[in-house]
């Protein structure tokens, strides 16, 4: 047995709990691993769960059977599925995921969950990851990770202060460095004057705005939000591109097929793949166009950052005005 049989995941962090998972996949040197998410805080899993576990695909890549907030099951399943686990399965892998918030340094287990000898066997091979989460610590280490991912520089004194006002969050700080990425661009080094957009947190559900567009639904709370930003001296362009780039990403895999890049939960995946669907990659292409053109134009001197955020304003309902 070259991989773990089993494997389980104790982390608040989704994302960081994601990341993981996909190291663990990458690790075990088989490259194809289909992944199959299951969320067992939704009703009436039982069925896809147990043919997930049990049915192996015949003619198809192995399977990685991610389970999602384990937590919420009750104390029985633990002993129920003690004959699944039984047996090692070559082409199904088992991830349990734990994503409650932990107390007095340690995860929430089950109690007869940790009396189970499968448990126990995984404790031995060390096939359990435990991780409390972001804390301001650690996440100087994470950030560091982030630039040398990116490719881009910190200038002096920024590491320090990026550590002290990102979110404990990882999902969060992968926000906000990408709103510094786009700020800086086309070069390649963030500097303290550049920090003023990670200290205005533009609360916008941008995937609601643009689907209330779509709609044709009154988005004035949006631009309310903005304005009183605007009138505490916050520039809001940019946060409000780096929110819309990343919602851009998110429709074009969506477009494209690669939906297992994109973590959601089901519900509001189905919501984005339809607006996805109903826009075409041709549109999503000319809502990066937008983005990108409202950034240069900025830097290039050519409007002011008000001016910029009108005219995106108005493409953006032409954009999905056409879409209802």
């Amino acid at each position: 047995m070259s991989r773990p049989g089993f494997y389980f995941c104790f982390c608040p962090d989704s994302n960081l709990l994601k990341m993981q998972i996909i190291r663990i996949l990458e690790s075990s040197g088989q490259k194809d691993w289909l992944k199959k998410t299951i969320w067992l805080d939704e009703q009436n899993q039982e069925d896809k769960l147990w043919k997930a576990l049990n049915l192996p695909n015949m003619t198809g890549p192995p399977r990685a059977v991610i389970l999602r907030k384990c937590e919420t099951l009750p104390d029985g399943f633990w002993k129920d599925i003690s004959s699944t686990l039984s047996g090692f399965r070559p082409s199904i892998w088992p991830f349990f995921c734990f994503e409650s918030e932990w107390k007095y340094g340690k995860p929430k287990i089950s109690a007869l969950l940790t009396k189970q000898k499968y448990f126990k066997f995984a404790r031995n091979k060390k096939w359990i990851w435990e991780f409390s989460g972001l804390t301001r610590n650690n996440i100087h280490r994470y950030i560091a990770q982030k630039f040398r991912d990116s490719g881009i520089e910190p200038g002096p004194g920024v590491m320090d202060q990026l550590s002290s006002i990102l979110p404990l969050d990882s999902h969060g700080i992968d926000t906000e460095m990408d709103k510094l990425a786009l700020l800086v661009y086309p070069e390649k080094t963030i500097l303290k004057e550049h920090l003023g957009a990670v200290s205005s947190q533009l609360d916008i559900d941008i995937f609601s705005f643009l689907q209330g567009i779509q709609r044709g639904n009154d988005a004035s709370s949006t631009w309310n939000k903005i304005f009183k930003e605007k009138l505490k001296g916050q520039e809001m362009l940019f946060p409000f591109l780096g929110l819309l780039l990343r919602e851009t990403r998110i429709l074009w895999l969506l477009a494209t097929g690669q939906d297992s890049k994109v973590s959601l939960y089901p519900g509001i995946r189905q919501q984005k793949a339809a607006l996805a669907r109903t826009m075409g990659q041709v549109n999503i292409t000319l809502l990066w166009e937008l983005v990108l053109e409202a950034e240069s134009k900025v830097k290039s001197g050519q409007v002011s950052t008000d001016q910029a955020m009108d005219n995106l304003a108005a493409r953006l309902f032409k954009l999905f005005s056409r879409q209802g």
